[in-house]
């Protein structure tokens, strides 16, 4: 009979689960400097050792907080595939594209802002959140090579312009820097959400095109 081993798969993904929440409320009340792997054990329920284990570290905790935060739960589903970029591949013109992809930037940067705001204010000190900070860039740079590809296959990309160039800059109008400041201006959702539209329509889409 063969071992059936879920049952314990389960546990540690719920005992994962635990950890990652308490550090994300750890990091957002207390800050990087405050949080520690001592205290995100003792709130999770667990040793510091599963803690190392699990994650590495405190940097390997944070990256794991933020993958969670950016996602919404833990399924082994990339972000492409997820429903949240439904709108965005059913899109069939430029402009509806520029209105999904708006929409996508608008609820990740709520999502993540906070936690963002917490990390990156303080990565000039740190190397860790250097290193994480350079990460994630770098996976935003992925991704939006990707949407550049497909949106060019379609024909929706503004001439004069490489694709690589073209996903520079998106890679920089959904920039977490970039919305940051905005937020320290006021700007609420919704203008943030607008303005991503109309940098787009302005900078990487073609207008009024198929």
């Amino acid at each position: 009979m063969a071992y059936d081993n879920s049952g314990r798969a389960d546990a540690a993904r719920r005992t994962r689960a635990r950890v990652v929440e308490a550090a994300r409320e750890q990091l957002l009340a207390r800050g990087w400097a405050g949080t520690t792997i001592r205290s995100v054990a003792a709130d999770a329920g667990v040793s510091r050792e599963t803690v190392y284990k699990t994650f590495g570290g405190k940097a390997g905790l944070l990256k794991a907080v933020y993958d969670r935060t950016l996602a919404g739960d833990d399924a082994p589903v990339v972000m492409a595939e997820r429903p949240l970029f439904a709108s965005l591949r059913r899109a069939s013109t430029a402009a509806e594209a520029a209105r999904a992809y708006a929409d996508v930037a608008a609820h990740i940067a709520e999502e993540v802002g906070p936690l963002l705001r917490v990390a990156l204010s303080s990565r000039g000190a740190d190397p860790q959140l250097r290193e994480f900070a350079e990460q994630i860039d770098a996976e935003r740079l992925a991704g939006v090579r990707q949407v550049v590809r497909v949106w060019g296959e379609h024909g929706w990309l503004r001439p004069g312009r490489t694709p690589e160039a073209t996903a520079d800059v998106l890679w920089t109008i959904v920039a977490p820097t970039v919305h940051e400041l905005l937020h320290t201006r006021g700007w609420s959702r919704r203008r943030y959400r607008d303005w991503v539209e109309e940098a787009l329509g302005a900078l990487v889409l073609v207008r009024g095109g198929p």
